[in-house]
């Protein structure tokens, strides 16, 4: 592929790309929520490592996202007028990777519940349903026996590698408080907002019911007592660490 054509990946590990950062959830964390804000607050554009084409462009131009190849100098524009460009990945860090990044984290129980949620619903994804189905299924996700892997080693994995300048954010902690939220976003992105404000959750959930499925902030994500027994028996020293308690 030509250099004027880079995908991201290829750009910064050509050394081709500056002003690249991560924007960086276990899936169903809520990086579209953080994306929501960069968008509406920010007129702040993020990329993606996944093809999105499924979702929809009116999902993609709520959210500010970018076509997932461009020309390298095109982003590079891009990335000098924002200061950075952000690029959604559920994948665990890279070593000594030390550019930019926004974690984005959730109760794990809460994340695993809707996530299997998610693949149950969506037929796009079948290939990854198989693991996630039955009556067993959220033991196994659990367990971390499925494509994403286990969730506390994703936490614990980024823990480790992300910069100390990271901004890590709490789902939780958004939706109690969105203008708080952005307050700290502008203070990691050295930008100010142009409001306080994003689009009601209801709006979002029925324009977008797969990918904007529940806000629910509170409570177990509906396991069993067994499940959660096994789920603090396996996460909770990252639950712990990312400030959650066993209710």
């Amino acid at each position: 592929m030509p250099i004027e054509t880079m995908t991201f990946q290829e750009g910064v590990l050509a050394g081709r790309l500056p002003d690249a950062g991560w924007l960086a959830g276990y899936p169903r964390s809520g990086a579209a929520l953080v994306r929501l804000i960069l968008a509406s607050c920010f007129d702040h554009w993020t990329g993606t490592i996944y093809s999105e084409g499924s979702i929809g462009t009116v999902y993609a131009d709520v959210l500010h996202i970018l076509p997932q190849h461009m020309p390298l100098t095109d982003l590079a524009e891009i990335a000098s007028r924002q200061g950075v460009v952000l690029f959604k990945t559920h994948e665990k860090p890279r070593p000594a990777e030390r550019i930019p990044t926004i974690v984005i984290v959730r109760d794990g129980r809460r994340t695993l519940e809707s996530l299997r949620a998610f693949y149950v619903e969506n037929e796009q994804v079948a290939p990854h349903r198989s693991s996630l189905v039955g009556t067993d299924s959220m033991m196994e996700m659990i367990r971390g026996n499925h494509v994403w892997g286990s969730w506390s080693a994703w936490i614990r994995a980024w823990a480790a590698s992300a910069p100390a300048t990271a901004l890590w954010l709490r789902y939780e902690d958004i939706m109690a408080v969105v203008p708080g939220a952005v307050r700290r976003i502008g203070l990691w992105l050295r930008r100010t907002p142009s409001g306080y404000e994003i689009p009601s959750f209801e709006s979002l959930h029925q324009a977008h019911p797969t990918i904007f499925r529940s806000a629910f902030v509170d409570g177990n994500g509906g396991m069993t007592e067994q499940e959660e027994a096994l789920f603090w028996e396996l996460h909770g020293g990252a639950m712990t660490m990312l400030g959650y308690h066993h209710d």
